[in-house]
């Protein structure tokens, strides 16, 4: 894979370890043509916004649950008001001037939490196939992530009082075993797992 896309600072893991599968398979394209890294980059935005309308539209309970799992992290996702309140703030974002190395601006951050049943769908949405795995707790590990290739992975933590099993993160590993995550690679097979405070593996989506 040439090169990774970037979140920059905002929460949108579970969208972007989709897209980096897409970019990873080459079915990010425009009239034919691979989209380069910085296109997609500067689509992110509009992306996300197109995502999440027609959601709210065509599977509402999907939409309920996006919100209600993001309103759970927080300040000051708490106060997002609705689907439509984060597609305003995401156009916003897009609309400031970004300092040089970021993606957007953002002083008071931007996050979208996707449940597990919404990657499903998004992977969907996004032309790819999928198999969606409750695999409970397994281990965070880098010999267990490696089990897992070409995969969208849950990351959990303690507690696991809601109903996702703790998931906190998404993060994707491609086929070659290399982690993606807050737009970095790092080859499992030769170097250490980066510091991530998670603890094991609720679930796994096994891209086909």
């Amino acid at each position: 894979m040439s090169g990774v896309i970037d979140q920059g600072r905002w929460g949108i893991c579970g969208f972007v370890s989709v897209l980096n599968a897409l970019h990873e398979q080459g079915k990010l394209k425009e009239f034919g043509k691979d989209l380069p890294l910085n296109d997609i980059q500067q689509r992110l935005g509009a992306e996300l916004i197109t995502y999440l309308k027609m959601t709210k539209v065509e599977r509402p309970a999907i939409a309920s649950a996006i919100l209600a799992f993001t309103q759970s992290f927080g300040p000051p996702y708490s106060g997002y008001k609705g689907i439509d309140d984060i597609c305003t703030r995401i156009a916003t974002e897009m609309t400031k001037t970004r300092p040089p190395g970021e993606m957007y601006y953002n002083q008071g951050g931007m996050g979208i939490a996707l449940p597990p049943q919404a990657v499903q769908d998004y992977v969907r949405f996004a032309g790819l196939k999928a198999n969606p795995t409750l695999v409970g707790t397994l281990p965070f590990t880098k010999d267990e992530l490696l089990k897992h290739k070409d995969c969208i992975i849950a990351c959990g933590r303690d507690p696991k009082t809601d109903q996702y099993s703790g998931l906190r993160h998404w993060i994707y590993v491609n086929p070659q075993g290399c982690l993606v995550n807050w737009g970095t690679s790092t080859d499992l097979a030769k170097d250490s797992l980066p510091a991530m405070n998670f603890g094991y593996i609720p679930f796994v989506v096994q891209l086909l």
